[in-house]
């Protein structure tokens, strides 16, 4: 399932056609990425490699309808690491950036859906398309040891579930871990099954935006005990019966909780939903 598609037209955004006197632009082409920078201050240029940044986001087709922003699903937290531009050209113009930029990047759409969705499947409704125009307002950079700012993470996060919810008009029941349940419903009431020998499941994972965090090929993944998913996917899995499916979110502290994930894709107290199905189990 792909869940990106919000088809409208660009008026005005992230500030670019204001503050004229004040801005000043650069625009240079890197590995065929055409960007350009408007810049409001001479600030230093401080983003590294494996920075976190908090960004505004519009992406749009080659003739300019929206297929996703940074505000929609309820959920206003669009935060990338980045990337060595050799092997991801599309993270070099945000090296010659800093907070409060706005960036217009062009790029070719199959690098923009592996590097920002990472899909390398064209979705229909860019098939026709050769390139992604991103418009990017930066917010802010993230830092492991901003407490302040992962605090405010922490207690956003039911809010940004519940929004979700609601923007959606999701039925949905929360059982006693705190996972939402939308389906199947009522929640599956089997008893939890342990020590499993061995299981095979598939799984999609999106964040609250829509965007694809991780996913098994329909083949499924073999699953056991000793080889553990995350945590809320382990409880998920012993509920379901065979070859039944479950559509459910996971709060943080049953998925990557406070630090994020391993490689950095996950964001500390980073709400999932996840799409799982339980094809086999001895």
């Amino acid at each position: 399932m792909y869940r990106l598609v919000f088809p409208t037209i660009i008026s005005v955004l992230f500030g670019f056609c204001t503050q004229v006197s004040k801005k000043k632009s650069e625009t240079a082409v890197y590995k065929n990425i055409h960007w350009k920078l408007l810049s409001f201050e001479d600030t230093l240029r401080s983003f590294q490699q494996n920075d976190w940044i908090w960004l505004d986001a519009e992406f749009v087709n080659e003739k300019d309808s929206v297929f996703w922003n940074s505000h929609h699903e309820g959920c206003n937290r669009f935060i990338i690491q980045l990337k060595d531009t050799v092997e991801h050209p599309f993270f070099y113009p945000f090296y010659k950036a800093s907070v409060q930029d706005s960036i217009l990047i062009i790029a070719p759409k199959k690098l923009v859906l592996k590097d920002i969705f990472n899909i390398d499947k064209c979705p229909p409704f860019l098939a026709n398309d050769r390139q992604i125009k991103c418009y990017i307002k930066i917010r802010k950079k993230i830092s492991p040891t901003d407490k302040m700012f992962l605090t405010t993470l922490e207690k956003d996060e039911w809010s940004m579930i519940y929004n979700f919810l609601n923007k959606n008009q999701i039925m949905h029941q929360v059982d006693e871990n705190n996972i939402v349940w939308i389906e199947p419903l009522p929640i599956p009431d089997n008893k939890d099954r342990t020590n499993i020998k061995e299981a095979t499941v598939a799984y999609t994972g999106y964040f609250l935006d829509g965007r694809l965090m991780d996913h098994t090929d329909s083949l499924g993944i073999r699953y056991n005990d000793s080889l553990q998913l995350i945590e809320g996917l382990n409880y998920v899995i012993k509920k379901l019966d065979v070859g039944q499916s479950a559509k459910i979110i996971l709060p943080s502290q049953l998925a990557f909780g406070s630090r994020g994930s391993f490689n950095k894709t996950v964001p500390p107290f980073t709400p999932l939903l996840y799409e799982i199905k339980l094809m086999q189990i001895q």
